[in-house]
């Protein structure tokens, strides 16, 4: 193996490395929109839901 195969070799793993870094972001980013969004829909649901149930 010669210097420019090796520059080569570790320019895919650090090509791999980032993808997986961007992955482990988007991920926290769609968790974090998830939570934000089923938390917004506890808020508005559960006065209904409450008042539904003392209703039956």
């Amino acid at each position: 193996m010669n210097d420019e195969d090796h520059v080569l070799l570790s320019g895919k793993l650090e090509g791999q490395l980032k993808a997986v870094e961007w992955a482990h972001e988007q991920k926290k980013i769609l968790d974090d929109k998830s939570r934000r969004i089923a938390d917004a829909l506890m808020e508005k649901m559960t006065p209904l839901i409450m008042k539904n149930s003392v209703q039956k």
